[in-house]
């Protein structure tokens, strides 16, 4: 067996034998430029070309080069964490809010509904944070998913108070915008709200942690649900957008259409009454007065009547798509009634076609 000896500060020290050299050096008192000799070598020689071939040197190399991870030092929770768990808890929150901003108006007129809804939505989404990052799971259905919380600086959970007092201010700075971008610019990922009540927010499971120390914590990574729900953000605005300018134009149409409809419903029923007057009095009227209506009448919010010469019902269109646009049921001495009109052929294709109900009632569309 190989005896090994060893220069210290001068002073030849052994002999001893591999386990023992193993063992030294895996606590680090040889260093691999330290002088070693053994049996059958002419001279001393460095220990890391005497030890060649044993892997001491490799194994050490790699334990005090490879950083030692502190698991009780915090991770920092990311941007894009914190990002993708208030999109999470606005869509959480979405439905209940919305329904509660719609009860008032069941039995409240619309202005005063409106506000009560809002103060309503405003105290759920309250109750929502401050119940749940108060206790001691300091996260949100978002910041578990994400597998965040919020901590005093110390580690200790909020409390009640001081999680509402938070999330009244993340509310208020939200409002001007650029302070959400705070978090990107200093080291503990703080928002304002957190530098002022002392408050960050870090990844770990929800079991508590009495005691942390901010100077050696890190920066976090963003998981895939944060690359997914990140790309949500931007992605849903956009197709919703898309969305919009294709179905808003659509919906307006229909909605003129339906109205347009309903206007000449209305003229037909009044160029009646008009047959009806002329019948009585052996004259026709010449205001809507005379058949019990008021004067320029306002038909479904779309069109305004008046009676003309020789009892015409005339529809005066108002609304925006249509303004300007002008309809008359002209009735002849025998009460035959003839519907003439310069909208477009969508709006009056089966609104002013009553050949199958009211054979008096024929279409005559001049071309568009």
């Amino acid at each position: 067996m190989a005896q090994y000896f060893v220069a210290d500060h001068g002073v030849s020290r052994g002999p001893f034998t591999f386990a023992q050299i193993s063992a030294t050096v895996r606590n680090g008192e040889i260093a691999a430029f330290t002088l070693m000799w053994k049996e059958g070598m002419a001279d001393w020689a460095t220990a890391q070309q005497v030890l060649a071939g044993t892997g001491l040197f490799q194994a050490a190399h790699s334990a005090h080069t490879t950083p030692i991870q502190d698991d009780s030092s915090p991770v920092i929770a990311a941007f894009g964490r914190r990002m993708a768990a208030a999109l999470i808890d606005a869509l959480v929150m979405f439905i209940p809010a919305a329904i509660l901003m719609s009860l008032p108006r069941a039995f409240l007129p619309e202005s005063p509904a409106l506000a009560m809804g809002e103060a309503l939505a405003l105290v759920a989404n309250l109750a929502y944070f401050t119940v749940l990052q108060g206790r001691a799971r300091g996260a949100t259905l978002g910041k578990s998913a994400l597998d965040i919380r919020v901590v005093r600086d110390n580690g200790d959970k909020l409390g009640d108070g001081l999680a509402m007092g938070r999330y009244v201010l993340l509310t208020l700075f939200s409002l001007l915008l650029l302070p959400c971008l705070v978090p990107l610019f200093n080291r503990h990922r703080k928002g304002l709200h957190d530098m002022i009540c002392g408050t960050v927010v870090i990844e770990g499971s929800s079991a508590e942690n009495p005691e942390i120390d901010l100077s050696g914590a890190r920066i976090g990574e963003w998981s895939s649900l944060t690359w997914v729900m990140v790309s949500l953000m931007f992605l849903v605005p956009f197709a919703t957008g898309v969305i919009a300018a294709v179905s808003i134009p659509a919906y307006q149409d229909y909605v003129i259409r339906s109205r347009v409809a309903l206007a000449i419903e209305q003229a037909r029923d009044a160029s009646e009454k008009v047959v009806a007057y002329h019948s009585e009095h052996g004259h026709w009227p010449k205001q809507p007065e005379d058949i019990g209506l008021p004067n320029a009448t306002r038909i479904a919010n779309v069109a305004t009547l008046h009676i003309a010469d020789h009892g015409t019902v005339a529809l005066a269109f108002t609304a925006d798509l249509i303004n300007g646009r002008a309809l008359q049921i002209h009735i002849s001495e025998d009460g035959h009634r003839q519907c003439t009109t310069n909208l477009p052929r969508k709006y009056t294709d089966r609104a002013c076609s009553r050949a199958t109900l009211s054979p008096s009632l024929a279409r005559v569309q001049p071309p568009m």
